[in-house]
């Protein structure tokens, strides 16, 4: 059960090893940085800007969520990618958020508890870290007309929850690098799940996100942190752009229970039968964008081109 676990926090350890090797261009050079801001009264709820140069109160503005499955990270392992956005002409806002309890899940069978954070918090901390930035944007000699958000595996899917969903106001657009479009069961998996050794833990990692039994009784409660369902209740939703990997399942494991790069191909699909504008890109990559030195600054070029455009 502990290599499940494991790869719960891939994401993490992938950026730990991507962070050494990807030295950003300076394109535009980061002439300021402002660190551990706080937006709420958790030691988690920071966020940190990095300014590139000749920023003003019409440079666009990008938020940026790290991965590490909703149970790890923090901003800290996310900074190399908010340099690149910052050397890509974004005033880049990099924050962490309140995460979902871990305890246990790495026992056989998993402890069974109920965690205080769940996935609609981590949303209420994203809405609380935009509403931080939104109030003191003048005063920081910046502007809030072009917000977007963007963020990596667990990160992408939050990003996703937050600018297709209620809580957005003014975020222009999305951006998911590797994440989980889908959260949601079928019929069978709910009632006869294979006998996979995932299963126990995934399980109880979707009851603590969740807040429910993962039964079918209960599949709204998947439904509402699903990014696909969200934006079917807030069609046409905004525009967005996935840069998914080739091997992100191999590298996840979640088969049977998730296709997460057919997933992400749907919700592209999806947008566009709404006639919304998005953009889908498959790279030639692992999950943590570590197959060769330059994957995650070609991943921000396609994400910061398409923020651009919209």
């Amino acid at each position: 059960m502990k290599t499940i676990y494991l790869f719960f926090l891939a994401s993490l350890l992938l950026f730990s090893c991507t962070d050494e090797v990807v030295e950003p261009e300076t394109n535009h050079l980061i002439i300021k940085k402002e660190l551990d801001i706080a937006y709420g009264d958790d030691p988690k709820q920071k966020m940190d800007i990095y300014y590139p140069e000749g920023y003003s109160q019409t440079t666009p503005v990008v938020f940026l969520l790290h991965g590490g499955g909703f149970i790890a990270g923090d901003k800290n392992e996310f900074s190399h990618v908010a340099k690149l956005f910052a050397n890509n002409g974004f005033v880049a806002v990099n924050l962490s958020y309140r995460l979902v309890d871990s305890r246990g899940l790495d026992q056989n069978p998993p402890l069974h508890i109920s965690s205080e954070i769940r996935v609609n918090h981590q949303v209420e901390d994203i809405e609380k870290a935009v509403d931080k930035f939104r109030a003191s944007s003048t005063e920081w000699g910046l502007g809030s007309s072009k917000m977007y958000m963007a963020g990596h595996s667990a990160g992408g899917t939050l990003a996703m929850l937050y600018v297709q969903g209620s809580k957005n106001e003014d975020i222009r657009a999305s951006g998911n690098l590797a994440g989980l479009a889908n959260m949601t069961l079928t019929e069978e998996l709910f009632n006869n799940p294979p006998q996979h050794s995932h299963w126990p833990a995934l399980k109880e990692l979707l009851y603590r996100m969740s807040g429910a039994e993962v039964q079918e009784n209960n599949a709204l409660h998947l439904m509402s942190i699903s990014p696909n369902w969200v934006l079917t209740k807030h069609a046409p939703g905004k525009p967005h752009i996935t840069v998914m990997t080739k091997t992100n399942d191999q590298d996840l494991q979640f088969y049977p229970y998730y296709n997460t790069v057919q997933d992400a191909e749907n919700f592209h699909n999806q947008l566009k039968g709404y006639g919304t504008p998005s953009s889908y890109i498959l790279m030639d990559t692992d999950h943590g964008f570590g197959s060769h030195a330059d994957d995650w600054k070609t991943a921000v070029s396609h994400v910061a081109h398409f923020f651009k455009q919209n």
